[in-house]
Order: structure tokens, then C-alpha cells, then sequence
């Protein structure tokens, strides 16, 4: 099969590497609009003789369309705000796409009607949240009768914490994910907001001695997708960060410094988290040679065989020492790398806009955890049996 890989930032090319060390591929190009990162991603894999990159602007509608279409399927690894003309792109060319993020909930709906129209497999949130946060949840529901929790734990630091946020951004961009507002969770059964930069619960992950802490995020609602998840009485996902993290963040917030609302200074209109960003960015951009960490935390519980039951999946990865390759690289590309070539081998037959949950179950999640565990990226899985004792 031929795979294409729209994006040379953090994510593309460690996508592109997997790929172009699997037999079944023949062919990788790996496309961006910076040629410099495209000079530095096949540098740092070694040139592979698989390999090609081209320069491309993924605006560019018609040169899109025309370099896609010989290729089975595509890898999206791009910011946010041009995934979705990017899927546009990769259905006019009558090619399955898989997305590391996830379209707005807006478009869902366009995208999906175009990639059925197209007969394409468009497949988004396939990294390590969304991605594997939601597939580990869905497959402990999948072992319970009935569902009554889900709660996740995830996030991407640095090993060496330095001020001023003791953060680095490990996806890419130029934006730290700074989004204050309200985000959901399930409580006794009913959906309700809370603030998203709330402190959880203390948190703490294998191996990690610095104190770590959690706030709440919005919970993946592609997990209404499992018919046992309609019934949840509780479902939480919250991000991990180094402790002092929230109260630096609700301080920024509370200074005004991450809205994005234009307010005018000196005759011209600036918006404060821009300026913000332009201004912190050399602080915390991940810089050749810093090292990284990636936890995920999935707790399902119910009830099976008449009993209470608690299914736990645990995962601590770390950067990869001999590849140079950042721990939320290998987590979020090597699953969608490994997505990808689902596709291309047409394991995953289903049309649109299909989120992972509903196609990597079975013998397919089975094959998603054996490979990932290949390559290093292993996750722990844990069964608690509670009874009442006679």
C-alpha cells in the first residue's frame, strides 16, 4: 500500500517513519508547506529509499486533490484549524484519511456525508486522546454486562519541569492548549458542566516521584458510540499535569491574558492570547534533545457475572532515547500509523466519518495493543472482582 502523511511538525514524521518500516508499505510521501521541516524529518529517519516529501499547501484545494490520489490512505497530522480541508481534500481524491485530532462537532456531519458519497473510510481522534483514551474505555465496556463508571487520566509533560509553567507543548504548534470555559461530565447519570481548569483528585503514575496534579476535560463523547455507555451514572476525563499547574493557568485567566476577545491598545486591536502566545512560545516550545512522558489512566467499572468489577488500564511511556522521538510521538503516530494500515489492508470496511470506537473492537483492538507493545508503547491492564463476603 501507499501512505501519505499531511504534516512535518512533531507528529507527521514519526507517522511516516512507522510506516515506511512496514512490509506492507511500498511507498510514503510526506508532505508539508515548510521545506526546512521537511529536510530535518527525513534527515532525522535516515532518508529512508521509501521515502519521498513534497512542499505542499494543504489550502491549495487542486494541488491537495492531485497529489493525494494515487495513494490508499492518508495520515493527517496538521493544527487543528486545517484538518478538515485537509479530510475535504483526501475525499475529492477518493482517499481514506486518518486524523491524529478531531474535525469541530460542526462538520462532522459535512465530512461524513462526503466521505460516504466518495466511498472513503475518514476515521478522526485517532492518536493517544482522543485515540486510545477512548478505545481502552470502550473495550472495558465491552467486557462488563453492565457499565456504571468511566473515568480517564491523560496527559503530556515534560521529564524536566522548568518554570514558568513547568510544561512544554509535545503536540506542535505554536499554542499552548489553553482553553478556560465549562466542559461536561456525567454525575449521577446526568450531564452537567464544571469549569475546565477545576483540580481533581491527587493523582499519581509509577516512576513519577514530582507531585502530579489533574483538572477536568471534556469527556471524548464519541463514547456514546458503545451501547453501554447510555447508562453511565459517571464519566470524568482529566488531564495530568505537574502540580501548580491550575493555579498558574486560573491566574492567566483571571489577568485577562488567554481571552480571545480583541480589546484595542494603542489604536490597534490585539487579542490578549495571542499576544500571550507570541510572548511565552520560546519558553515552552520543546526544544532538540528535551525528553518527554506520556500517562493515560482508564478506569471502567460495572458490574459482570453479578458482581462488581473494576477494569483498569495503565500506561507510562517515555522518550525514545535511540530515535530521538518524543513519547507523545510514538503514542498518538504509531496508533494511527497503525490505523492507517487497517484501512490500506481493508480490515476497516465502514464509509464516512467513522470514529474509532465503533471499528477497533475485537480481534482489531486486539491487533492495536500486540503492535503498539512492539514497539515499546505498553499498557497495563488490571481486573478488580469485589463481593460481599457471605
Amino acid at each position: 500500500m501507499k501512505v501519505a502523511v499531511l504534516g512535518a511538525g512533531l507528529m507527521g514524521p514519526a507517522l511516516a517513519w512507522d510506516c515506511t518500516e512496514s512490509d506492507e508499505v511500498s511507498e510514503v510521501l510526506l508532505c508539508d508547506i515548510d521545506p526546512v521541516k521537511l529536510e530535518r524529518a527525513a534527515g532525522w529517519m535516515g532518508n529512508p529509499e521509501k521515502l519521498s516529501t513534497k512542499r505542499l499547501d494543504v489550502t491549495d484545494r487542486e494541488a491537495l486533490v492531485e497529489t493525494l490520489r494515487d495513494y490508499d490512505v492518508v495520515g493527517i497530522a496538521l493544527l487543528r484549524w486545517l484538518n478538515v480541508e485537509a479530510m475535504r481534500g483526501a475525499i475529492e481524491a477518493g482517499v481514506s484519511a486518518v486524523d491524529l485530532a478531531s474535525p469541530p462537532r460542526d462538520a462532522w456531519s459535512e465530512i461524513d456525508g462526503l466521505a460516504k458519497e466518495a466511498g472513503v473510510t475518514v476515521i478522526p481522534g485517532c492518536g493517544v486522546e482522543p485515540g486510545l483514551s477512548d478505545l481502552l474505555a470502550a473495550y472495558g465496556m465491552d467486557q462488563l454486562d453492565e457499565v456504571e463508571a468511566v473515568d480517564i487520566w491523560c496527559g503530556g509533560i515534560p521529564q524536566d519541569p522548568k518554570p514558568p509553567l513547568d510544561y512544554k507543548i509535545v503536540f506542535g504548534g505554536p499554542y499552548l492548549p489553553l482553553r478556560p470555559g465549562m466542559v461536561k461530565v456525567i454525575e449521577d447519570g446526568e450531564e452537567r458542566e464544571v469549569r475546565r481548569y477545576t483540580l481533581g483528585e491527587p493523582i499519581e503514575f509509577e516512576g513519577i516521584d514530582r507531585p502530579l496534579e489533574c483538572f477536568y476535560d471534556g469527556f471524548p463523547e464519541t463514547l456514546y458510540e458503545h451501547e453501554k455507555f447510555k447508562r453511565v451514572k459517571r464519566c470524568t476525563e482529566k488531564t495530568v499535569r505537574y502540580s501548580g499547574y491550575c493555579e498558574k493557568v486560573n491566574f492567566l485567566d483571571q489577568c485577562g491574558l488567554l481571552s480571545r476577545e480583541p480589546i484595542e491598545f494603542k489604536g490597534q486591536k490585539i487579542v490578549p492570547f495571542e499576544v500571550f502566545s507570541k510572548i511565552i512560545y520560546p519558553k515552552v516550545r520543546m526544544e532538540e534533545g528535551e525528553k518527554d512522558l506520556t500517562v493515560l489512566r482508564v478506569v471502567v467499572e460495572g458490574r459482570k457475572d453479578g458482581r462488581e468489577t473494576v477494569y483498569r488500564f495503565e500506561m507510562v511511556d517515555y522518550y525514545d532515547e535511540e530515535r530521538r522521538m518524543t513519547s507523545m510521538a510514538r503514542t498518538t503516530s504509531y496508533t494511527a500509523a497503525i490505523v492507517a494500515r487497517m484501512i490500506g489492508r481493508g480490515e476497516i470496511a465502514e464509509k464516512g466519518l467513522v470514529p474509532p470506537v465503533r471499528v477497533i473492537r475485537g480481534r482489531l483492538f486486539e491487533r492495536l495493543m500486540a503492535e503498539l507493545a512492539e514497539k515499546g508503547v505498553v499498557i497495563k491492564e488490571s481486573v478488580e472482582v469485589r463481593r460481599t463476603l457471605p
